[in-house]
């Protein structure tokens, strides 16, 4: 099929037409010419105002609900997200009850990939059951083609647990997922810990649950560095995922200019939502790590901008209804992301002067993983995102088209909309 598209506006960080507004011509799963006014023969010609384009998404942090979990989301519903969303390569975290820790597990997942049009690799969980107590089988997981190691959607609390873990890992071409938490701090806590969560009476989550976990988790990758004779494989790495305050920027801001193997990513809605957001006890808007002050907001776009944060991701939580539409205490942590990462991030950049925020959500966290994203360019491959500046609207939930609802974005007002998701030869997404 041959697809002409007129007058779009590359926003390709990569791609040498970067910036440019130029005609494109698909055809076999590949971009044959780029230039201005082509008039070419075409099976469709997509030629409407404020076109643009954008590589596709790398998502770093899925949470995997299946096996066990198939009424929040399945295979072809978390695709259909995925794919309209213009995510088209992640990461699932090994969430599945039971848990997904054998390596049979992780050649399934690599099945789905072929069956549902969209790359799915899995992490592997550090313990049994994630249970914090007996070690996976982690070489053979490893050997099997585990690259990321996590344990489940948290972090490990034994300190002796962790350090053994990062110096076993450390020999190979690995990376240890965690996203910091002490939850002797968090325990019972429902937001942050400030303003709102005085005002609004609830047990609050202090930013130090946060920092004190990175301090700790620095401190053994140094200690296991500094007493690794030389051993320390070049490719494995410290991975700090959903960061969420200042103080955790600048500690791994500070470790990288040590030359520590440390990088890290932040949830999309962290960057649009503050701790004001909770005032009318909105449970979509509850998760976790809590949405901190504004000031940590600009603190983590600060990250972004300076390089500190590697990745943005959706921490894609799906729930049922019944989980969330209860008393803000008892709802369940997390929301939905897929669909909306693309248009959120970019949205936020554009009002923050952000040019490249493409790189954060497409070929930084595919260069962690070791794929190759295709810049655009003539013969490259058509792996990318067209959409189009429109009127403002409410976001709401007949927009979704995951199985779970539970999206903190509902009544979020976007200005732009996704058109057409390509992935090579397939059309992943079409909504001409």
């Amino acid at each position: 099929m041959r697809i002409l598209f007129k007058s779009v506006l590359i926003q390709d960080s990569l791609s040498d037409f970067y910036n440019q507004v130029v005609d494109l011509l698909f055809e076999n799963g590949q971009w044959v010419q780029i230039g201005n006014n082509l008039n070419e023969k075409a099976d469709l010609v997509i030629d409407q105002p404020d076109l643009a384009w954008s590589p596709s998404m790398m998502d770093l942090r899925v949470h995997n609900t299946l096996p066990g979990g198939e009424f929040k989301e399945d295979w072809t519903s978390l695709s259909a997200a995925a794919k309209k969303g213009g995510v088209l390569d992640l990461l699932l975290l090994p969430t599945g009850d039971p848990v997904p820790q054998q390596p049979q597990a992780l050649e399934f997942v690599k099945n789905m990939s072929q069956v549902h049009g969209v790359n799915f690799m899995a992490m592997a969980p550090l313990t049994i059951d994630n249970q914090g107590e007996n070690f996976t089988d982690l070489f053979d997981l490893f050997s099997s083609g585990a690259q990321w190691f996590a344990h489940g959607n948290s972090s490990i609390q034994n300190v002796d647990l962790m350090s053994k873990c990062l110096q076993y890992l450390q020999s190979l071409p690995a990376t240890l997922v965690s996203r910091p938490d002490t939850t002797g701090l968090s325990l019972y806590g429902q937001i942050n810990e400030g303003l709102q969560s005085t005002l609004l009476g609830l047990k609050g989550i202090p930013d130090l649950s946060e920092t004190l976990s990175v301090k700790r988790d620095l401190d053994l990758l140094s200690y296991i560095l500094s007493n690794s004779f030389g051993h320390t494989h070049a490719k494995f790495r410290l991975h700090f995922s959903c960061l969420s305050c200042s103080e955790s920027v600048d500690l791994i801001r500070a470790a990288k200019k040590k030359g520590m193997p440390v990088t890290c990513d932040v949830a999309a809605h962290q960057l649009i939502f503050s701790e004001d957001s909770i005032s009318d006890f909105d449970t979509m808007k509850k998760v976790f790590p809590p949405f901190r002050t504004e000031s940590d907001v600009n603190s983590l776009w600060k990250g972004i901008q300076d390089g500190t944060i590697d990745a943005i991701v959706s921490d894609h939580t799906p729930h049922e209804s019944e989980v969330k539409e209860v008393e803000f205490d008892h709802a369940a942590f997390g929301t939905i992301g897929l669909e909306t990462l693309f248009l959120s991030c970019y949205q936020e950049a554009i009002h923050r002067k952000i040019s490249f925020i493409d790189k954060l959500l497409s070929s930084n966290p595919a260069n962690l993983v070791g794929l190759n994203m295709p810049a655009l360019g003539k013969g490259s491959k058509a792996k990318g995102i067209l959409f189009q500046k429109v009127p403002a609207y409410t976001y709401a939930v007949d927009h979704i088209v995951g199985k779970s609802k539970n999206s903190a974005f509902l009544g979020y007002t976007f200005s732009h909309k996704i058109l057409m998701v390509l992935n090579q030869q397939e059309i992943a997404y079409n909504n001409q």
